[in-house]
Formats: structure tokens, C-alpha cells, sequence
């Protein structure tokens, strides 16, 4: 008989969400492994979570499905960071050594949860789904040391993953931070790329985070507490939801430079110029002066700016000069960043506009390379201290005095 079949209903769906997401994300992983660590990671989740449902439909497989939560409570940190590190990496982003050492504490509770599989089925019966602890006093002396070394090893493990989550946490947002920073350099518009959702899903992420180590950390130290089984299933229903659809919209942020890195390169090593010298040797006044004077030119005499997608590599391409010696031109010689130096010429093309005619703020932005009024309104007012309608305001009042 179900007890609660709301409650029921709303597990199955969660599940469903992931199996979904999962099989989609397997899918994308052929051609970009940056979905593969997101995969593993709601498999996780669905592993923890999925009791509700087993214990109506699968009830001998509650224990197997228990033991196995230690280590995939381990594995969600690490597969998640993996994932931001991914769709941040301005290069195709792969497992490799490197990551090993993160699945270390996963491979532990691993270990932990097979050699649980070990115990005699009726003493795994009594720990796991009665929460009978006497059933140890029966037990040969061996075996007794052998469960209480389990034990006192999951103990240490949970305290673990409160500071493993606490670690990939931190990481993540100091990750996102220097991401957002790096769009600047290489891109002049960023709002697609900017992974807001990121934020407030970890926001959200957080504080559920630190509740479940509260919640695990006193269960652990034989102290009952008691959620509404509701409102957190509800809550991780609209979490897995979430993850679920911006993971599987999100592209990596530096995808287009992927492939045009390797063509750019081609074509000044076609046209004799040389990148190589620019990667390996410091940019002096000289050169520093003549790139900033290519740059001018692309900016006011082609107008560049007017791309919407206009990006460091684009304007590399244009003026045949290595994107490395355009960045650095720009923050060191012009003392702005690729972003700022580019919406720089689109305000002020937009204050003409704004200035000689009567057209709407938006269609203006749309004009002059912006493609969201919101970035527009944001680059207006660190240029000009006004808002545009503020702007165009007060070039009326002028006007008529």
C-alpha cells in the first residue's frame, strides 16, 4: 500500500527528469565530453534519491541502493566541478590524469559499499533499513570489529563529503568569477556566455547542500532529524529540473574558438607573419603602437563594432595580427579590455543616434552591436554616467537653449 502517493509521484518524476537528461547527455558526450561529467553526476543524484520509489516497487533492492549512496555522494562534487570546468575551458575540455586524484574519496566509498556487500544479508537488513544496531551484539567478534571499522569509515567519509562539497563549492565560484572576467578579453558581447543560471542554481544548490550535511552529519551521530518530505523533494524536483535543462542548453562558453584557433594560425603562417615571435617573446612599443593603430582603423574606419558577435578572434583575422598580441596590445597600451574597448565605440555611435534621431533606445542598441538592451543600458552609463534616455534628454534640452 503507498503511504503518500504524492510523494510517489513526485520521485518518479524526478527520476524520469534524470534518466532523460542522462540518455541526452550521453548522446552529446561523443562529440563534446563536457556533458559526460553532468551525466555521472545526476546518475548520482538519482542513486540518493531514489528510495521513495524502490522501497513501493523494488523493496529487496533498498539496501544495495543505500550502501551505494556513499560513494555517490562523493561522486557529485567532483563531476559537477568537471562540468563547470568544461563548458570554462577554451579548450575542448577531456577527463584525463589529472582528474583521477578528485575520484579518490568516490573510490573509497566505493570500496566501503562493496565490502558491505559482504555482510550476511539479514545484519544489512537490520543496519540499513531497520536501524537495528543490537542485531551486533550476536554477531562473531571478527565480524563485529569488521562493521564497526565500516562504520567509524563512512563516518569519516560523510564528514568528508561535507568538506569535499564545501572545497568544489569554493572552486566553482572563484572558476565562474575568472571566467566571466576572461569573456571580456576575447569577446564584445558576453551575455549568452555568462552562465548566470550557474549562480543562482548554486545559490539554491548551496543552501540545500548545507542542510543535507546537516541532516547526514547528526543521522550519522545517531541523532533523528526530520524534513518535510514534501517541500525537499519538491525543492529537488525544480533543482534536477533546472540542471537539467540549462545543462543540456549550455554550450561551452569558448566554443566558437575551438576550431577558428588552428585557422587563424594557418593564415598567418600563409601570410609570413610572425605569430610564433608573438607567443614566445614580449611585445615592445613599437609593435604595441602599430597594433593599436591597425585596431583604430578596424574600429572607425571599418566599424567593426557594428558585429554583434564581433569577437578577439574575428578582429585577429581582420587586421592579420595573433589574438595574444591584440589582448595584450589593448590592456597594456590602451589600458582597457577587448569587451570595454569595443563597447566604447558602440556607445558612442549610439550617442549620435540618440543625439540626430528619433528611433527607440532598443533599436539604436540593436544598431550599433548590442544585442540585449541590458548591456546596453550597463556600457551607456559607465561611458556617460547617464541612462540613454537620460542622455538623449539632455541633448534636447541643449539643443533648444
Amino acid at each position: 500500500m503507498i503511504d503518500n502517493p504524492t510523494l510517489l509521484a513526485l520521485n518518479i518524476s524526478t527520476l524520469v527528469v534524470i534518466m532523460f537528461s542522462v540518455n541526452l547527455l550521453f548522446l552529446r558526450s561523443f562529440e563534446r565530453q563536457t556533458y559526460l561529467p553532468l551525466a555521472f553526476c545526476l546518475l548520482a543524484i538519482a542513486v540518493i534519491i531514489c528510495r521513495p520509489t524502490l522501497a513501493v516497487f523494488f523493496p529487496l533492492l533498498q539496501p544495495a541502493f543505500l550502501i551505494f549512496s556513499l560513494p555517490a555522494i562523493l561522486l557529485i562534487g567532483p563531476c559537477f566541478w568537471f562540468y563547470v570546468q568544461g563548458i570554462t575551458c577554451e579548450t575542448p575540455w577531456s577527463f584525463s590524469r589529472q582528474t583521477i586524484p578528485h575520484f579518490i574519496p568516490f573510490f573509497i566509498g566505493a570500496f566501503i559499499a562493496l565490502a558491505s556487500l559482504l555482510l550476511p544479508t539479514e545484519i544489512r537488513l537490520a543496519l540499513l533499513v531497520e536501524g537495528n544496531e543490537g542485531i551486533l551484539d550476536s554477531t562473531p567478534i571478527v565480524l563485529r570489529y569488521f562493521i564497526y571499522g565500516l562504520l567509524i569509515t563512512t563516518f569519516i567519509l560523510v564528514l568528508g563529503w561535507v568538506i569535499q562539497s564545501g572545497f568544489y563549492f569554493y572552486k566553482i565560484i572563484r572558476r565562474l568569477s575568472g571566467y566571466r572576467q576572461h569573456l571580456k578579453d576575447l569577446f564584445s558581447s558576453t551575455e549568452s556566455k555568462e552562465i548566470r543560471w550557474l549562480s543562482w542554481l548554486l545559490f539554491v544548490v548551496g543552501i540545500v547542500w548545507v542542510a543535507a550535511a546537516i541532516n547526514i552529519v547528526l543521522d550519522n551521530l545517531f541523532l533523528s532529524t526530520q524534513w518535510d518530505a514534501m517541500l525537499s523533494n519538491s525543492v529537488i524536483f525544480v533543482m534536477i529540473w533546472s540542471i537539467s535543462i540549462w545543462g543540456l542548453r549550455q554550450k561551452p562558453g569558448f566554443e566558437e574558438l575551438y576550431n577558428n584557433h588552428e585557422a587563424i594560425k594557418e593564415e598567418l603562417v600563409q601570410a609570413d607573419l610572425p605569430q610564433a615571435k608573438y607567443q614566445r617573446s614580449a611585445l615592445d612599443e613599437q609593435q604595441a603602437s602599430q597594433i593599436a593603430e591597425k585596431i583604430e582603423h578596424a574600429m572607425r574606419d571599418d566599424k567593426l563594432f557594428l558585429d554583434a558577435s564581433l569577437s578577439l578572434q574575428k578582429l585577429a583575422k581582420s587586421i592579420s595580427t595573433s589574438p595574444n598580441y591584440i589582448s595584450q596590445t589593448l590592456n597594456e597600451t590602451l589600458g582597457m579590455s577587448f569587451f570595454d574597448y569595443v563597447n566604447k565605440y558602440r556607445v558612442e555611435a549610439a550617442k549620435q543616434k540618440l543625439e540626430h534621431t528619433s528611433n527607440t533606445v532598443l533599436d539604436i542598441a540593436m544598431t550599433v552591436g548590442f544585442n540585449a538592451k541590458s548591456s546596453f543600458y550597463t556600457a551607456f552609463k559607465k561611458e556617460t554616467q547617464q541612462t540613454p534616455s537620460q542622455y538623449r534628454k539632455q541633448c534636447a534640452t541643449n539643443n533648444h537653449e
